[in-house]
């Protein structure tokens, strides 16, 4: 882990810094251009050239003009899902007091791969435990019930796991629900986030040009995964206005992201 404006950042795997830069750019981008990206993160170029590969032959990534290549925007969800961070605040609507729920004490674990994946779904969409084997979170997305449903299929939730709306909680249980997300905890993060990128982006000015894509690179992937990880809880459960300034600053911060990009790539390689 690295540490950029206060804010801990990953390097990328291989495959993670492809879709990164595909999501960013938007556009296509040649195998040359994701190598020099790759070299800048220390990422060799047989291991970059690797993960095109094995990103092409599991549909995320597909090629276009002269052997370069673009985000698969029909390939898996997860994909989907980082391409959509722009618009997610989107996806909230009014809330009423009902509750989304997956119900996956039946679901089995023995097959790792597919119980993570079980699990991934759960978390990008916010849900959390209310009891063993129960899950929840507040009926405030767009499409309801059967969108949900067609979200955490395509996630990789587990078939055997119940889908339904939960609503007439008790009392105590109802107190209980509110309480499952920890939103101090969300908005901290949201603002410390938000408070990076505006110190990255005073930093950027001044820095050479090779260690301001870096820097921006790894900062903007950090927030991102934030963002897409955000439950979007309703205004009942939580102020929307951190989630609301931080998309404002990621926004900005990843346009001039994506300048300072383009304007690298047109340098010659070293």
């Amino acid at each position: 882990m690295d540490k950029v404006c206060n804010v801990q950042v990953a390097i990328p795997s291989a495959p993670d810094l492809i879709l990164d830069l595909l999501v960013a750019d938007g556009g296509l981008l040649s195998p040359q251009a994701l190598c020099r990206a790759g070299a800048l993160m220390g990422i060799g170029e047989s291991t970059l050239r690797v993960g095109l590969t094995r990103l092409a032959a599991d549909g995320k990534i597909a090629r276009g003009e002269r052997g370069s290549y673009m985000l698969n925007r029909d390939g898996p969800a997860l994909s989907r899902a980082v391409d959509d961070w722009r618009h997610k605040r989107a996806q909230a609507i009014a809330w009423r007091g009902h509750w989304l729920a997956v119900h996956d004490s039946g679901v089995a674990r023995a097959d790792k791969t597919a119980w993570r994946h079980h699990k991934l779904a759960l978390s990008l969409r916010g849900f959390a435990a209310l009891r063993p084997g129960l899950h929840i979170r507040p009926d405030n997305l767009a499409g309801g019930l059967e969108a949900e449903r067609a979200q955490l299929d395509a996630l990789g939730l587990s078939p055997d796991a119940l889908v339904f709306r939960l609503a007439d909680l008790d009392e105590a249980a109802q107190v209980a629900a509110r309480k499952l997300w920890n939103v101090r905890a969300l908005e901290a993060d949201s603002r410390r986030l938000q408070a990076g990128l505006e110190r990255s982006e005073k930093r950027l000015r001044t820095q050479p040009l090779e260690a301001a894509v870096r820097e921006s690179l790894l900062l903007g992937r950090a927030v991102i995964g934030h963002l897409i990880r955000d439950p979007l809880l309703p205004a009942e459960l939580m102020s929307p206005a951190p989630r609301t300034a931080l998309l404002s600053a990621t926004r900005r911060y990843q346009d001039k992201a994506r300048q300072l990009w383009r304007k690298w790539l047109a340098l010659p390689a070293a």
